[in-house]
């Protein structure tokens, strides 16, 4: 295979046109004969990182990640904080990373390294996404429609 095995991560809570420029950007590194696998974070990992549940549980957003033709496999992550059993257990190629993501990238590079692991780190470009391209514009929108329609209890 001369392509790449390429792994991109994210919550996809509410999948939205953003997430499909990220993980189309992906793919076309990965190229032609590569592979994207997805990791889609636990639903502990959204509480404890937002502060609030998903709006869709872990395995009905691995599926719908899953099903976008751009994406080889969707995978659930792991619970550790740095994710790194997940990666070592994939061993991509490249890790993508989008270009808002926070990601602690020396832990992660360190990590490589202790394991002999030639994975490179991406940092993927912001790509314009038509519409409303970001899960909080999306919250934000049926917000402002409920106030406005007098129905301000969601």
């Amino acid at each position: 295979m001369s392509g790449k095995r390429v792994l991109a991560a994210g919550k996809f809570d509410i999948l939205h046109l953003g997430h499909l420029a990220y993980l189309e950007q992906a793919k076309e590194i990965a190229g032609e004969d590569g592979e994207l696998i997805v990791v889609i974070a636990l639903d502990k990992t959204v509480q404890r990182e937002r502060g609030a549940p998903p709006v869709f549980p872990q395995e009905q957003r691995r599926r719908l990640v899953e099903s976008l033709a751009v994406v080889d496999k969707a995978v659930l992550g792991d619970d550790t904080s740095d994710h790194t059993i997940i990666v070592t257990d994939i061993k991509p190629d490249i890790v993508a990373l989008g270009y808002d993501q926070k990601t602690d990238i020396h832990s992660l590079e360190k990590h490589f390294q202790e394991k002999n692991m030639t994975t490179e780190i991406v940092r993927l470009e912001q790509r314009k996404a038509d519409g409303l391209y970001s899960s909080t514009l999306i919250r934000e929108r049926i917000i402002e429609f409920y106030r406005e329609n007098g129905r301000a209890r969601i």
